[in-house]
């Protein structure tokens, strides 16, 4: 999946949890939504289910942007797809 696929799957992940529509790469879920901890805890729900997979919450800190969920669900793609 391309970068700009899955920014439109994020920005509709995002829609459906929080009601925010326009998303950039370097959007912040906290700083630039005013997101509290039970919008992440529902967004990062949201996006195991739509990416089908398990996000530790060691790895919940680091998915601060846009930027971070995108590149951290390419390299989860791309080790399933090595078998990894």
């Amino acid at each position: 999946m391309t970068e700009e696929d899955m920014l439109h799957l994020v920005e509709d992940i995002v829609s459906e949890v929080t009601g925010v529509n326009k998303l950039t790469m370097d959007t912040e879920f906290v700083n630039d939504l005013a997101l509290n901890s039970m919008d992440v805890a529902n967004l990062v729900c949201a996006f195991e289910e739509k990416f089908d997979t398990d996000i530790p919450m060691k790895d919940v800190r680091n998915l601060m942007q846009v930027r971070d969920v995108i590149h951290y669900m390419q390299k989860r793609e791309q080790m399933s797809d090595t078998g990894i």
